[in-house]
């Protein structure tokens, strides 16, 4: 397999692939194998006609979409591992060529990490709460104001799409219908994709920054941390899923970024009078 990689504008990678024809051939032998054995034609047992037969009688399009998506799904991996490449997007596939007998051609558009300018937020953090208390939206808001980002438009469609389906499944489960409650907000769909495009952009900033300020500090959660977190959501079964598949890495990243928040919060300045008041009973305490 010969592979190319091209680093694009906005945290994007463009990766030019070729895999030799050789296993495109072993991978259509596969597959046409496999619907020989499911295809049932008239004057011969299920998974019996030969198949030259079978492939008279079968879309010849639809094997080779089978075959295009069967290599994807095996050499996908591949290619990330070997060019260590952190996907954050689902890839974008565009086939240059594909033929039995030829190479297959094809290139991936995949997101990265972006590239981030964060600004000194323990200063912007100071400014801001000189007066006021802040909350952890407030807070992420304020230093998001002045951070730089190349952000993949992939990933930021991926986390849109996730968005409008959650929203539309809840409405649905109101027993509401999208479009009349677009009118009564006097919105159109273009409206409604928009809005989330908006949320689903800086939810993906505000994730980037949080790992910015795990990153800084050192917060990266423990195993320790991990298994505690899991074993106090009460379920069993829950708690072993967890620890024992990909999803461990979710719940690891949901502790990163409460660790983060609690760090961003900890540099407010203003304090509530009831804060105040609490700060001011420890040091007493702590005097005696």
């Amino acid at each position: 397999m010969n592979i190319n990689v091209t680093k694009q504008p906005n945290a994007e990678l463009l990766i030019h692939a070729t895999i030799e024809k050789d296993k495109v051939a072993q991978t259509y032998e596969k597959i046409v194998d496999q619907i020989v054995l499911e295809t049932e034609i008239k004057g011969f047992r299920k998974g019996k006609a030969p198949k030259s037969v079978v492939l008279e009688k079968i879309d010849v399009s639809k094997v080779h979409g089978e075959v295009i998506s069967a290599l994807l799904k095996e050499y996908y991996p591949q290619i990330m591992k070997e060019k260590s490449i952190f996907p954050y997007s689902s890839p974008k596939v565009d086939v240059k060529e594909f033929e039995i007998g030829k190479d297959f051609i094809f290139e991936l558009t995949v997101a990265v990490k972006p590239e981030i300018t964060m600004p000194k937020y323990e200063k912007i953090i100071e400014k801001k709460s000189k007066d006021k208390a802040l909350t952890s939206e407030e807070i992420v808001d304020a230093i998001l104001e002045e951070t730089k980002f190349e952000l993949s438009e992939l990933m930021v469609n991926e986390e849109t799409d996730r968005l409008l389906e959650r929203f539309i499944s809840q409405i649905r489960t109101l027993n509401l219908n999208v479009d009349q409650l677009l009118k009564a907000q006097n919105k159109t769909y273009e409206d409604l994709l928009a809005d989330h495009k908006a949320i689903a952009e800086k939810n993906i900033k505000s994730e980037f920054i949080l790992m910015e300020v795990v990153k800084d500090h050192k917060l990266e959660a423990t195993e320790e941390e991990i298994a505690d977190f899991v074993k106090n959501l009460g379920d069993e079964n829950l708690a072993n899923r967890l620890l024992s598949t990909d999803e461990k890495w979710y719940v690891k990243g949901v502790i990163e970024k409460n660790k983060a928040l609690d760090y961003l919060k900890s540099l407010v300045v203003f304090k509530e009078p009831e804060v105040k008041e609490e700060i001011k009973k420890e040091e007493n305490n702590e005097e005696k």
